[in-house]
């Protein structure tokens, strides 16, 4: 029976995606069987890892013939307890003992192409040990799809950012330096140039062996389908060549819950906040500068600016390793080049989420300046929150996320949060999102809640589903 074909899925983190992608096929698959390939954390196995709500584990409807493995427990408890997903009955925990291969540590020279090509040994590991009949790749590793095939397997996969785009290669054609494409000579250039293009080719066919593939964005899916080989001898059906855009899970509902006006939000003297991992990609560099420059432009300005001096702007993230605790440092360094002292910035570093959400109900304005953000669940979460967004005109918030929202009645169409590229766009996007009325605000912070509601988990659940029947029909 269809119903009971199992679907295996290859992971080397934990990610949100990839535990209510195993909910929604538990909850439609109820007879399904679902395994988890990944390397295992050092715990003692003999510890009680459930909480006292462990009955909400317990599988409906079905006595079970042997007692679920401690790894399974474990996972399900993991996902309950970092991202408030609950699995509703076991999965199949298989470790894998090669996945060390796949940090990107190990190749300091051509790391695409030997991180690339030593999954495969690891996806070779995991089909080995059990061979699915449905095998779903939702951590980016596409050079295992065509060893799934091999191996018999139906494929699909879910692509958060393509390894390369068609962006990244004019990039480097142009030479222009970014955080990813250190400036070479010519010499340099052309051979880089060969080697991602050579790169891309190799890539494309790879990626084109998933039956069904689902991408997290406008701009993620235009990438692959620039990349990606399609209508080829592999590709048995018309209806497996498009790919399909299925928007990752947001926390909505929770956050459409805290109120636009409070005490907490205080307007007057308003928080402009930004997460993100202190990352070189984030570009917090550019929130900085362009924060000094709308206090500038505020400073003897007409009276309705006066607010931006009463601002404060809170940067909040996750530090990695050494590298980004430096990153922070140099930072707070550029800051105070800027002449902005710590009553007017502040850094805020591994909180939990509860301090987050706290911050999110203060805050007013929040900035994104990611240059071809795939997605951006951040901006989503100001945006539910009822944070005006500032974020970069390009990627997934240009595309999906910030657009204008359509009046139906009256036909119109209203803003629901701020694009900008260069340093001064940010800067003049700071000071309308903070000089506009309470009015104005309101309308465009209730806009922006309607719009996100396409980002739900339970939207994501059923378009999940929906694209999966392609394999089980």
């Amino acid at each position: 029976m269809m119903s009971c074909l199992p679907a295996s899925w290859f992971t080397c983190f934990c990610v949100k995606v990839l535990w209510c992608a195993m909910r929604a096929v538990m909850a439609a698959r109820p007879k399904a069987s679902v395994v988890l390939y990944t390397d295992l954390p050092a715990v003692a196995q003999d510890r009680e890892v459930l909480s006292d709500g462990s009955e909400e584990f317990s599988v409906e409807g079905e006595e079970e013939e042997e007692e679920e493995t401690f790894w399974s427990r474990y996972m399900r408890e993991r996902a309950r307890e970092k991202f408030g997903v609950i699995l509703p009955s076991r999965l199949e925990v298989v470790e894998l003992k090669t996945t060390s291969l796949l940090n990107p540590s190990m190749y300091p020279r051509l790391t695409l192409l030997l991180q690339s090509l030593t999954s495969t040994l690891v996806g070779g590991e995991a089909l080995y040990k059990l061979t699915p009949q449905v095998y779903i790749d939702t951590c980016g590793v596409p050079f295992v799809l065509p060893l799934a095939r091999l191996f018999g397997c139906r494929t699909a996969c879910y692509v958060h950012y393509p390894v390369i785009s068609t962006n990244m290669l004019q990039r480097v054609k142009q030479r222009k330096r970014m955080y990813n494409n250190a400036s070479t000579g010519t010499a340099s250039s052309y051979a880089k140039m060969v080697y991602y293009k050579l790169f891309a080719l190799i890539y494309g066919c790879v990626g084109s062996f998933a039956q069904v593939c689902m991408t997290n964005s406008s701009w993620t899916r235009g990438h692959v389908q620039d990349i990606f080989w399609w209508k080829y001898w592999w590709q048995r059906r018309a209806a497996y060549i498009r790919p399909l855009r299925v928007f990752p899970p947001c926390n909505t509902e929770s956050l459409t819950k805290i109120p636009l006006k409070s005490p907490k939000r205080n307007t007057k003297s308003p928080v402009i906040l930004s997460i993100g991992q202190f990352r070189p990609e984030k570009d917090h560099r550019m929130q900085l500068e362009a924060y000094a420059l709308a206090l500038k432009r505020a400073e003897g300005s007409s009276k309705n600016l006066k607010v931006i001096l009463q601002s404060k702007l809170v940067l909040v993230g996750g530090c990695r390793s050494d590298a980004d605790r430096q990153r922070v440092e140099d930072l707070k360094a550029r800051a105070k080049e800027l002449g902005l002292g710590d009553d007017r910035v502040e850094f805020l570093l591994n909180v939990p989420y509860s301090t987050i959400r706290d911050l999110l109900s203060q805050a007013v304005v929040g900035i994104h300046t990611m240059v071809d953000e795939h997605f951006g669940i951040g901006i989503v979460e100001y945006m539910a929150s009822g944070v005006i967004a500032v974020a970069n005109n390009s990627g997934g918030p240009a595309a999906d996320i910030i657009t204008p929202l359509r009046d139906e009645k009256k036909g119109s169409l209203q803003a629901t949060g701020y694009l900008a590229s260069t340093t001064d766009e940010y800067a003049s996007a700071l000071v309308n999102a903070l000089c506009i009325s309470e009015k104005e605000r309101e309308k465009m912070c209730l806009a922006a809640r309607s719009s996100i509601a396409r980002f739900s988990e339970a939207s994501f659940d059923q378009s999940f589903v929906n694209a999966l029947e392609r394999l089980w029909t």
